[in-house]
């Protein structure tokens, strides 16, 4: 049986695109600084790379924008 800290093949491409999407959000933010959407996504990106101080930084950002999503972002964090 394959463990859950497996990190095989399908996991590596995931984690690549993951750091494309992250890349390709900061760029957005550019654009649109203020934008919820945009940092909700990039702060679940964060956790999903396991970049967690990322996610973090990006949560006391949209805490101060949009606190639903702020929480949603907090929950995911510390679900690690």
């Amino acid at each position: 049986m394959i463990g859950k800290n497996y990190r095989g093949i399908f996991s590596k491409m995931g984690e690549g695109l993951l750091e494309k999407l992250i890349e390709d959000l900061k760029k957005e933010l550019e654009q649109k600084p203020n934008d919820p959407e945009i940092l909700y996504k990039l702060g679940v990106a964060y956790v999903r790379v396991g970049k967690v101080d990322e996610a973090r930084k990006v949560y006391k950002e949209l805490k101060n924008i949009d606190q639903e999503k702020a929480k949603e972002l907090l929950d995911m964090i510390y679900e690690l």
